[in-house]
């Protein structure tokens, strides 16, 4: 019984560790869905985006600071509440 309950707790173990990588994934994701989002509406191109990068040491509260790559170029973003995105090519 003792062998049962060991396996069912490791079990859990792994799932919610699966749970907490899948839901950092999906969040990691949305960012990059959302600020690639954003600055082709501000008219860049941003062909297969494929990451966003937070730069701490340039974000605020509520105004962060994203490295973006695409297929084509990859952006500095500056997400601004209620204002447009500032938005410097890097490469």
């Amino acid at each position: 019984m003792m062998l049962v309950y060991r396996a069912l707790s490791a079990a859990l173990a792994v799932s919610a560790c699966v749970s907490i990588v899948s839901a950092t994934e999906a969040q990691e994701n949305a960012d990059i869905t959302v600020i690639a989002a954003q600055i082709r509406s501000q008219g860049y191109a941003c062909i297969n985006p494929t990451s966003a990068e937070p730069v701490a040491a340039e974000s605020r509260p509520d105004e962060p600071v994203y490295v973006l790559l695409c297929e084509n170029a990859t952006y500095k973003v500056h997400l601004v509440p209620d204002q447009a995105a500032k938005v410097k090519q890097i490469k």
